[in-house]
């Protein structure tokens, strides 16, 4: 489900008389319209007379990654496999699904690969793979790669820590807060066949000593399969214990403070061309603006170019949205004081590259009254050295401005001194100066009315404009 709660994706059991079974499960979406479901419809670009199951949907319902297996040397639609299952990727365009990816051999090999979790960064990517020892003792192991610059996911590596054993690993959930791992396991201290565990982030990435999380929820049955709603809250789980209605039953339950995640909210909107208000696909990041930290990348829906992340609350953000032939757009936000769930709606409006087009770098910042640049300024100036040495031939004006606080005089020298410290920034990072032209427009081109703080805070600004 997405984490706006508004698409639903499961597979379903049907008759095939293509299948080899007679039966194969494929994906359905369904999708909420106020406070109902639609009818479930089939996902025709990926399901095939093979099983498709083993669904991983990204938070915001554009990627899905799933696990298709081999049968007589096919995985199903034409799809080329490595081992007897393996991992395929597709996204979502519009309201279609791009024809299923296998992720390659860095990720994929000639074990079995399956049960998938992508991260809310958009750039991890969890999973369980599975092989029998020289003992004969099956062992799974949750493995993660992530995603390069190039687009392509790296070469897999089992997760560093104390979750994996020599035994039985799996059903591996990275709720959004990217911090918090739910799997079930029996090589760990349990109560009898699978339980279901948690493990939380350490600060060198890797995870820490599992936390079982007990009675009644484990049992010496099986447990597995855990879902965590967005919240922490909520859980569902399957388990083959006593009392269902034979094989694995699903259950839910209220999760237990300590082994809650970290409280998230979501961020949404929409990227669409300024002049035209044609609806675009861009790239976007959000970064923390603390630490500099990507906390996530993503990319707007290409027809409808709406998007939706996924964030810790509690911290302030910087959004960064690029596309070639626009300008880059730049906004912040908090999330300091937001309850949990509670969404944060924005809008993209980018500007093509073309003389007198102009962006707000809304991420430079400054003290009150001086000219020096904060350090968290440098999220947002690194993308305009990035923006300039894709766009060789740009020459671009800096240009400062403030509120009506202090005297015209006072104001007009501080916004030429601002606009200086960002060029020589650009300069010193090895843009030529002859692209770079610095302006100070003072208190003389204000953008909102200077009688409340808001609007003042909308005067105080640091723009740039091409100018050839």
């Amino acid at each position: 489900m997405t984490a706006d709660e508004s698409m639903l994706l499961f597979t379903r059991v049907l008759p095939d008389s293509r299948s080899v079974n007679k039966r194969q499960e494929d994906f359905f979406v369904s999708q909420k319209e106020g406070d109902d479901w639609l009818s479930a419809q089939g996902i025709s670009e990926i399901n095939s007379a093979m099983n498709e199951g083993a669904p991983s949907l990204s938070h915001d319902g554009q990627v899905l990654i799933f696990t298709a297996c081999e049968i007589d040397g096919n995985w199903g639609a034409g799809r080329n496999g490595l081992g007897s299952c393996d991992l395929f990727f597709s996204q979502k365009i519009g309201r279609e699904w791009s024809q299923p990816m296998n992720l390659g051999e860095k990720v994929n090999s000639y074990y079995w690969e399956s049960q998938p979790s992508i991260a809310a960064d958009g750039r991890s990517l969890y999973f369980v793979r599975g092989k029998s020892t020289a003992h004969g003792i099956k062992q799974q192991d949750i493995w993660m790669s992530t995603l390069g610059d190039d687009g392509y996911w790296q070469k897999a590596v089992k997760v560093k820590g104390e979750v994996n054993t020599p035994f039985e690993e799996e059903s591996v959930l990275i709720h959004p807060d990217g911090q918090t791992m739910y799997f079930s396991s029996n090589g760990h201290p349990g109560m009898g066949g699978l339980d279901i565990y948690m493990s939380k982030k350490e600060k060198d990435g890797s995870w820490g000593t599992p936390v079982n999380l007990g009675y009644p929820i484990n049992t010496h049955d099986n447990e597995n399969s855990l879902l965590v709603s967005a919240s922490g809250e909520l859980a569902f789980f399957a388990s083959d214990r006593e009392g269902g209605f034979g094989g694995l039953d699903l259950y839910s339950f209220e999760m237990p403070e300590e082994a809650r995640p970290n409280r998230v909210t979501y961020t949404r909107g929409e990227v669409y061309d300024a002049l035209s208000f044609k609806k675009l696909g861009a790239v976007l990041e959000v970064i923390d603006l603390a630490t500099g930290e990507i906390v996530c990348e993503s990319m707007s829906n290409a027809k409808s170019g709406e998007f939706l992340v996924c964030l810790p609350v509690g911290r302030d953000y910087a959004l960064n949205a690029s596309r070639e032939g626009y300008l880059f757009y730049s906004a912040n936000f908090s999330l300091k004081d937001v309850k949990d769930l509670e969404v944060k709606e924005l809008e993209v409006p980018m500007e093509k590259i073309k003389v007198g087009s102009k962006v707000v770098l809304n991420n430079i910042f400054f003290e009150t009254g001086e000219y020096t640049l904060r350090r968290e300024s440098e999220i947002e100036l690194g993308k305009l050295v990035e923006f300039l040495q894709t766009n060789r031939h740009t020459r671009i004006e800096i240009g400062g401005h403030t509120d009506n606080v202090g005297s015209d005089t006072d104001n007009q020298k501080l916004s030429e001194n601002r606009a200086q410290a960002v060029v020589d920034y650009l300069v010193k990072n090895g843009i030529d100066d002859y692209r770079l032209v610095a302006k100070g427009y003072g208190e003389a081109a204000p953008v909102a009315a200077n009688d409340t703080d808001a609007g003042r805070r909308l005067n105080r600004r640091t723009e740039f404009m091409v100018v050839d």
